[in-house]
Order: structure tokens, then C-alpha cells, then sequence
């Protein structure tokens, strides 16, 4: 028993000396300038990697980096421990860097090899080589056609940009829509309750010429603008196998402006009358006249809304004949969607009130409704619908004959 303690205190402090012992050992390998490095999981791949014989490029970088290399760089040890240096030693010891002209080699010219410092942070001539590279256009300057440079015009502007226009395709101010010796393509079948059934056509157009104004139709019209207008309108008679009765001849030059929601014109007219030669044959006593105006004409509307349009306008003769006098009045209303609505179409009516001093300031007036449909690309306008005229007669050369006449008619605006 005595034997025994003493055997068990000395086994106690000899693995107490050994702990310490190697407590010791691992304090000493974390302070050790050789850190402990696990092996790579790579080795085996380098190993078999480094049996296969160098290629030219791994050779040249080899010598390259040998005669370049002022101080190897210890793997696996801390940068930070080294001399104050290391960043220069570091950077010295990597191989150059070269670069070429690809797209002076590629036009057949002698390319250009630059050796680029390890350290540079940009590197100019190698990027700006390839600006003028056509494999990359999208370095270079695009070339921008007219009309995408237009579209991008309007849309920055908003469709707000003033300029000119030559052949506009829409009217700054447009002809009324009841307006009996307005311009247009129209046909009506009417019903008078003396003469019986008439068919009065109207041969004629009115398109722009030039224009000072906004250059997107589709968004804003506004600005300054010079039109052309012409018209035949004649009377086929249905009773008598359309015979042509009458023909009222009229060609204009107006000068119109729009602004928002108003409107201004400025126009010379000239028209003329004349009688059928079939009317003539039925009616030998028949006495005709030279009707004629040259006139000069100021009007004015305003939206209330861009379907509702009230308009005036007052016209002074300068050279009249055939019992014709200067003065003349019209005024109206009229609505017609100005919405796109494709081919469903749209309702519309108008209403036109014509006064003429040479029949003591009476006139007629014109009542139009039905059914439109305006252009999807532009405003250009087909109605269809009934027409009621009450007052002196649409033809100058009866000017003095009152009528009243309903029916049915086609028209289109441009």
C-alpha cells in the first residue's frame, strides 16, 4: 500500500510535464513565421499538369518572368509581416503585360506591341484601338435616318416643335361641315317639293400647300398654313334623265391659323355660274346671267371642346356681276368626334346658316346629320346622312328661286 501511493503521484506529475510539454509546442508553431498549410487538393492536378511538356507562350512567360523577377514571392506567407516594400516587390515580380492594335493588324497595317506597367490603372491606346473596329459598332457613331430623327425630335418636343412643312397632310382650319359651297367630294339625293328629285354632286378638294406650324399631326395642330381649295358642284336632274341643270364653278386660296382651341382664316374666292345646256332647251325664255364674286372672306372659330366647333365668318366682294353684291355672312355649329374610332365610326351633325345681301340679307339654311368615320393616319373625314336645306337655292344661277329639299347624301373631306 505504501508502495502504491507514491507509484501514483509520480504517474499524476509526469502527465502534468507532459501537457505542458506540449501546450508549449502548439504556442510556438502559432507564433512561427511558417504557418501550418493544408495541402492542396489541386497537388495531384499540378503534379500531372507539370509532366506535359511547356507550350512556346508558358516558355516565353517563363523567361520573361525570370529575368523580370527581382524577388520571389513566398507562398503562404503573410504580406503584412514582410518589409514596408511589399507592394512594389510584389507588383515587380508579376510579368508584363502586352498589348496590340487588333484593328491595325487587322487592316493589314504592322501591329504594334506595347508593354503595359503592372501598375498603370488605365490602359488608353489599347481601348481606343478598337473605336474604329467594325466588329464593333457599337463604339462607333450610328448613322441616324431622317425619320427616326424626326421621331425623336417630337417625341423630346412633345409634339409641341414648330417648323416648316410642305404638302401638309391635315387642315389647320377645315371646311364646315354644312357649309353649301364648301370643297369637297359629296353626292346627296334630295327631294324639292316643285321640281322633284335632284342629285347634287360636289366635285372639289381642298389640301394644304405649306405650313409654318407643328410637325406631328397626330398630336397638335397648330401654327400657320397656306391652302389651295377647287370645286364644280352640279345639279343632275333625275326627272329629266340627269340632265345637268346648273353648275356653280369655285376655286380659293385661303391663309389659315389655329392656336389651341381657336381658329382664324383669310381667303380669296373667286366663283362663277352657269346654266346646263339641257335646262336651256327646256326652257328657251330662260334668261341667263353672268353671275360672278370675287371676294375676299375673314372667319373665325372655336372649339368649345375638340368635337363641338362654332365659326362665323363675313365675305366682301370686290368684283361682282350678274345681280351679285359684296357682302355675304355664315356662322354655324357643328360636331364631329375628333377621336379615331376606326371603323365603327362615329355620330355627327352640323348646322350652317347662309345670309347674302343681294337677296335682301336672306339666305338658307343647311342641317346635316348621320354617320362618320375619320382616318385612322389622318383627319380626313366620310360622312353618311340625311340633309335638310330650307331658303334661297344652292345654285347661283337661280339665286333668286327659293327651295326646300330633304334627302340622303355621302361626303368626303380632306
Amino acid at each position: 500500500m505504501r508502495l502504491f501511493i507514491p507509484l501514483i503521484i509520480q504517474r499524476t506529475l509526469l502527465g502534468l510535464l507532459l501537457c505542458a510539454y506540449c501546450g508549449d509546442l502548439s504556442a510556438q508553431q502559432a507564433s512561427g513565421s511558417n504557418p501550418f498549410m493544408a495541402p492542396s487538393p489541386y497537388s495531384g492536378r499540378q503534379e500531372s499538369q507539370s509532366l506535359q511538356p511547356a507550350s512556346q507562350a508558358q516558355v516565353y512567360l517563363e523567361q520573361q518572368y525570370s529575368n523580370q523577377q527581382q524577388k520571389r514571392v513566398q507562398l503562404g506567407s503573410p504580406l503584412h509581416q514582410t518589409d514596408p516594400g511589399w507592394k512594389q516587390d510584389l507588383t515587380q515580380s508579376l510579368p508584363p503585360l502586352y498589348s496590340q492594335n487588333r484593328a491595325q493588324t487587322r487592316r493589314g497595317q504592322s501591329g504594334s506591341i506595347r508593354q503595359v506597367g503592372a501598375t498603370q490603372t488605365d490602359y488608353p491606346s489599347a481601348f481606343e484601338a478598337f473605336s474604329d473596329d467594325q466588329e464593333y459598332p457599337e463604339l462607333e457613331t450610328r448613322s441616324v435616318s431622317e425619320e427616326d430623327y424626326a421621331e425623336s425630335i417630337d417625341e423630346l418636343c412633345g409634339g409641341n416643335c414648330w417648323g416648316w412643312t410642305v404638302l401638309p397632310t391635315d387642315l389647320l382650319y377645315t371646311s364646315y361641315l354644312a357649309g353649301p359651297k364648301e370643297p369637297r367630294m359629296g353626292l346627296a339625293v334630295l327631294n324639292e317639293k316643285d321640281i322633284g328629285w335632284q342629285m347634287e354632286l360636289e366635285a372639289g378638294a381642298r389640301v394644304g400647300i405649306l405650313r409654318y406650324g407643328t410637325m406631328d399631326d397626330d398630336n397638335v395642330l397648330a401654327g400657320w398654313q397656306l391652302d389651295i381649295e377647287g370645286a364644280g358642284p352640279p345639279r343632275l336632274n333625275i326627272e329629266e334623265d340627269l340632265d345637268l341643270d346648273a353648275a356653280d364653278f369655285r376655286v380659293g386660296v385661303p391663309l389659315t391659323w389655329r392656336q389651341g382651341a381657336y381658329q382664324a382664316k383669310f381667303a380669296y374666292y373667286h366663283t362663277s355660274a352657269h346654266v346646263g345646256d339641257e335646262y336651256l332647251k327646256r326652257h328657251p325664255g330662260f334668261q341667263r346671267i353672268n353671275y360672278v364674286r370675287d371676294a375676299f372672306v375673314l372667319g373665325g372659330g372655336y372649339f368649345v371642346d375638340p368635337d363641338l366647333r362654332l365659326y362665323a365668318e363675313i365675305g366682301y366682294a370686290f368684283n361682282t356681276d350678274g345681280g351679285a353684291k359684296p357682302w355675304e355672312l355664315q356662322f354655324g355649329a357643328e360636331f364631329s368626334p375628333a377621336e379615331h374610332s376606326g371603323i365603327y365610326g362615329a355620330p355627327f351633325w352640323a348646322i350652317n346658316g347662309y345670309l347674302r345681301e343681294e337677296v335682301n340679307w336672306g339666305g338658307n339654311v343647311n342641317f346635316m346629320f348621320g354617320w362618320q368615320w375619320r382616318g385612322d393616319r389622318n383627319n380626313h373625314l366620310l360622312r353618311i346622312g340625311f340633309q335638310y336645306l330650307d331658303g334661297k337655292t344652292m345654285q347661283y344661277s337661280f339665286y333668286q328661286n327659293s327651295e326646300r329639299m330633304v334627302g340622303f347624301g355621302t361626303w368626303y373631306d380632306f
